[in-house]
């Protein structure tokens, strides 16, 4: 026969405990004694144990006695006998739940392994997925980079290309106008040739053509200039052909 127990002290209850309190106390030891999560040997008894203890308290909480017990009163009620075939098959019952929980784990841990096998090829994929992206978008970077120097320099090519031509125009309109120049100076100077010639040469003003010198008599014979025949006088006759000839030698130069 086994010992009798106290359904109080099992629970840690004090009998003045109501039946919330008694709820709330089997679920606290249950979670410590149920033979799904305890390994020990005697985890069924004991919650089975457990679970008289919490049905009687709760038996007393909807009956209650008539009389509060005398002094000396057995309130214990002991556990039911148990054969040695339920014995075998209570065993039996708990070897196979605790196979069938070992094959769970097995099945759980077999699921989180694949679980982070399926992470790691998706991390690995997402990683050579980051890494495509990542050089596409470099090679657009330096596509667009090229792209950018080859219109730089097609720009510059095209203001140096007008720059160019700018200057050619430029150079063609002042050759132009120095050929025009030289033409209207060849013009004046064959005009003044044909008025020289058609001219007698005896019609030059009779008094020194010198810038500030009048003086007329003593004259050397008249020479051409731009203005025409003109006479100098002995003292500036030299100087005037010397002025002439540095003309005609910066004339030469250009």
């Amino acid at each position: 026969m086994p010992e009798s127990y106290d359904p109080h002290e099992l629970l840690g209850l004090t009998p003045a405990a109501g039946e919330d309190e008694i709820r709330r106390a089997f679920r606290r030891k249950a979670k410590s004694v149920h033979p799904d999560v305890s390994d020990a040997p005697d985890a069924a008894e004991e919650f089975k144990r457990l679970k008289d203890a919490h049905d009687l308290l709760i038996e007393r909480q909807h009956h209650p006695l008539a009389a509060p017990p005398e002094a000396g009163e057995d309130l214990y009620r002991p556990a039911r006998e148990v054969t040695e075939e339920d014995r075998e098959s209570i065993i039996n019952a708990f070897r196979r739940r605790r196979e069938s929980e070992e094959r769970r784990k097995s099945r759980r841990r077999s699921a989180v392994k694949g679980q982070a096998r399926r992470a790691e090829r998706q991390n690995d994929a997402f990683q050579e997925e980051m890494a495509r992206r990542r050089a596409a978008f470099e090679s657009r970077q330096r596509e667009e980079s090229q792209r950018e120097q080859e219109e730089r320099l097609r720009a510059e090519r095209e203001q140096q290309r007008a720059a160019d031509e700018t200057e050619r125009r430029r150079v063609e309109e002042l050759r132009r106008q120095e050929q025009e120049a030289l033409a209207r100076v060849k013009r004046e100077r064959e005009t003044r040739e044909r008025a020289k010639r058609s001219r007698p040469i005896d019609d030059s003003p009779l008094e020194c053509a010198w810038k500030g010198c009048r003086v007329s008599d003593d004259l050397a014979v008249a020479v051409d200039t731009a203005l025409g025949p003109r006479r100098f006088c002995r003292a500036h006759y030299d100087e005037y052909l010397e002025f002439r000839r540095s003309k005609q030698r910066q004339a030469s130069a250009r």
